[in-house]
Parts: structure tokens; C-alpha cells; sequence
């Protein structure tokens, strides 16, 4: 599959256009990541450009999408895959330097942070009018996730029960025996009177 460019497509702001500085690097970086190689090569997988459903307001509005996008934070958008039924999930993403918790370790809280976001991808296409919110999730953290580095970030849904859907996420190094870093699992809802759409 071609790869997607995952450059910003909305026009950056001044502070941001210090993201053109870091994106040759990134570029190429992330095209020599093997997993991401084989996912775009392999069928049952589908390369989908990151934060796109996002309408342009949410989109202003994001953590992720907007906030913590930047020089030394999340420079480039993850690269994101979907299995075809939306029930599985692998991205690779960048984080860096100034996200730390402890000096040169990425907070705590972003980690749990990107993986609520993947929960959310590969539970919410599957539960009644696209529409959930996170009810529960349990974050265990294994090692830590040092800065200024790609990690891949992988989603499964585990069950699915009417307006309840459980999955499971993870964090580990883009090592070809990759590392786990942190991981965790989550119930979603759907609520009962129409809620927000989201159409991954």
C-alpha cells in the first residue's frame, strides 16, 4: 500500500511551523520502522491518515491533534492502521523530548493518555451509532518509555455486549522483539440517547 503523508493538512499556526524543521528526519525515520513496512505492504490492513475524522474545530481543539503537536513534542501524526473490520488497531508514533515526567521519561500520563485514544479506535466502530466514552480503564506501566523515540501502540477489542465494548492496548519498542512498556484496558459505553459521532 502507498504510504499516506501524515504531515499536518490544516495551516499551522506560527508556533508551529517549527514542525517542517523535524520532518525530513521524521520521514524518514518512520519509513524504516519494519512493523510499518509490513503493515503497508500487507492487505488486511488499511493505512488511514491520523486525526482526519475530526471535524476542524475538534480538530483545533485536541489534545493530541493540536496541543501537544510541536519541536520536541509530537512532531509528526502517527501513522495509523486499521485491521478491516475496525477491531484492531496499530500505530507508530514519536515522542518527543519535552513530554517528559522524569527528566528524559515520557509522562505518565500521556501514556495513558494515546492509550485511551487507541481503546477508543477499536471499540467505538463497533458499538451502536459510533458513539462511546471511556467508562473504565486500568493502565498498568511495565517499563519506562524514554523520550525522543518511536513506539508502537497496538488495540484489540476483547468483547463486545450492546452498548458495552471491551478492549485492550499496549505500548512497546519498535524492536524487531519488541519491548512492552505500558499497557491497559478499558470498558466503553455507548450512551443511551444520541452522543457525539465518531466515524474512525
Amino acid at each position: 500500500m502507498t504510504a499516506i503523508d501524515t504531515s499536518i493538512q490544516f495551516e499551522p499556526s506560527v508556533d508551529e511551523k517549527f514542525e517542517y524543521k523535524q520532518l525530513n528526519d521524521l520521514i524518514d525515520q518512520e519509513d524504516s520502522i519494519s512493523l510499518v513496512t509490513q503493515l503497508r505492504a500487507s492487505k488486511d490492513w488499511e493505512e488511514v491518515i491520523a486525526y482526519e475524522y475530526l471535524s476542524p474545530s475538534a480538530r483545533a481543539h485536541s489534545l493530541t491533534a493540536t496541543t501537544l503537536r510541536g519541536e520536541n513534542l509530537i512532531a509528526r501524526r502517527p501513522v495509523k492502521f486499521f485491521n478491516k473490520d475496525k477491531t484492531a488497531c496499530v500505530m507508530a508514533i514519536h515522542f518527543g523530548k519535552n513530554l517528559c515526567g522524569h527528566d528524559g521519561v515520557i509522562h505518565g500520563g500521556l501514556a495513558a493518555t494515546i492509550l485511551d485514544e487507541m481503546l477508543a479506535y477499536i471499540t467505538i466502530p463497533s458499538l451502536p451509532n459510533h458513539s462511546g466514552f471511556t467508562a473504565n480503564l486500568n493502565v498498568n506501566y511495565r517499563k519506562p518509555i524514554s523520550s525522543d523515540q518511536w513506539v508502537i501502540v497496538h488495540g484489540e477489542l476483547e468483547k463486545l455486549e450492546g452498548r458495552k465494548a471491551w478492549g485492550k492496548a499496549w505500548i512497546e519498542t519498535i524492536d524487531q522483539e519488541p519491548i512492552l512498556l505500558t499497557e491497559a484496558t478499558a470498558l466503553y459505553i455507548s450512551p443511551r440517547t444520541p452522543g457525539p459521532v465518531t466515524d474512525f
